[in-house]
């Protein structure tokens, strides 16, 4: 109360609007979600950090979207949320008017979490009729899926409706006849890259199919998912960001780097607010920052703070270490370092 107190002092001081959670009480929220209406509903708690996190994004998101999008406060709706099993906040849960009620797991971004939404309106197979609606729905979302499947094949047409079925709340799924051999194709519009799968023999060959599409040329590392990464065999190249803009901007400036790489390495952001204490075990004194490590040999490589971050650079500099011309980071800080001196902007 006492931040929200400040912000609202401050908005009439600045003579400027805070926009904040509108939050839906229990009677408006059990009329959204019956009588055949959606709603993807997020049950928040203001006090933890990745509420706080979904607040931006979330508002921004009902900007164009405010009928579906609704809020609800269990710090004052306890027993609500507590029938809908929320035991974790922000929970995301889509509600299809009909009685079923499904998690949301993606991205925590209005973008995606608005393609969400069409994607949950309409079935989780799309049939596409002909070569025009097929070209148009390979662009249609940040990822989808073009199945063409030979009319014989039914066991294949029963496996992606179930894989479909499961993956909806990341990707469109699209399909059509054809006479030819079934093959399955996964657009990864984010990243301009296309796979495609044309040996169905496999029961995991579909499965493999949609984690490779789904796996960002530049990922955000986790404690989630760093024993993936650590574990993969490559050398990781950090960039810790403090704002999900400059985690943008950085994705778009390195994303042709991190593809002719990522045979070799393994591009990663991470939150410097939530994993902050990351940083100076990879050389940086402060972030935003870069740095390179090997896990197999300990060795971690800071990008000089002195040095513009832009493609040719950091290709320049990864070519040095490669090249043994970039000595591995002794443990210390210079006193500028230590003092947060430096440069490092895009």
């Amino acid at each position: 109360m006492k931040v929200r107190s400040i912000e609202f002092l401050l908005s009439l001081l600045l003579g400027t609007t805070v926009v904040a959670w509108e939050h839906t009480d229990e009677d408006e929220f059990r009329r959204a979600i019956s009588g055949h209406n959606h709603a993807l509903v997020a049950f928040i708690e203001p006090s933890t950090a990745a509420s706080q996190a979904l607040e931006p994004e979330w508002i921004s998101a009902t900007e164009s979207e405010k009928k579906s999008l609704i809020s609800i406060d269990c710090s004052s709706a306890a027993s609500l949320c507590r029938e809908f099993d929320v035991i974790s906040y922000p929970a995301l849960r889509f509600f299809d008017g009909h009685g079923k009620m499904t998690s949301y797991r993606g991205p925590r971004r209005a973008p995606s979490i608005l393609s969400y939404l069409k994607r949950a309106v309409r079935s989780s197979v799309t049939h596409l009729n002909s070569e025009e609606k097929i070209t148009a729905f390979q662009s249609s979302d940040d990822y989808a899926v073009v199945a063409r499947i030979n009319t014989q094949d039914k066991h294949i047409e029963t496996i992606y409706a179930t894989l479909a079925s499961h993956y909806r709340d990341r990707l469109s799924f699209g399909s059509a006849e054809t006479e030819a051999a079934s093959t399955v194709s996964c657009y990864n519009n984010r990243d301009s890259q296309q796979f495609t799968v044309s040996d169905l023999s496999s029961i995991d060959a579909l499965p493999k199919l949609i984690e490779s599409c789904l796996t960002p040329v530049i990922g955000e590392f986790t404690r989630a998912n760093e024993m993936k990464y650590l574990q993969s065999g490559k050398s990781l190249v950090f960039y810790f960001t403090t704002t999900p803009k400059e985690r943008d901007a950085y994705v778009d400036l390195m994303r042709s780097v991190a593809k002719m790489y990522k045979e070799y390495l393994s591009f990663v952001t991470v939150d410097a607010g939530e994993y902050g204490d990351l940083a100076a075990p990879l050389g940086l004194a402060s972030v935003p920052g870069l740095s390179v490590q090997n896990p197999m040999f300990g060795q971690v490589f800071p990008y000089p703070r002195e040095k513009k971050i832009t493609p040719e650079r950091v290709g320049g500099f990864l070519m040095d270490i490669v090249q043994g011309k970039v000595k591995p980071w002794d443990g210390t800080f210079t006193a500028d370092e230590a003092s947060g001196h430096g440069h490092d902007e895009l």
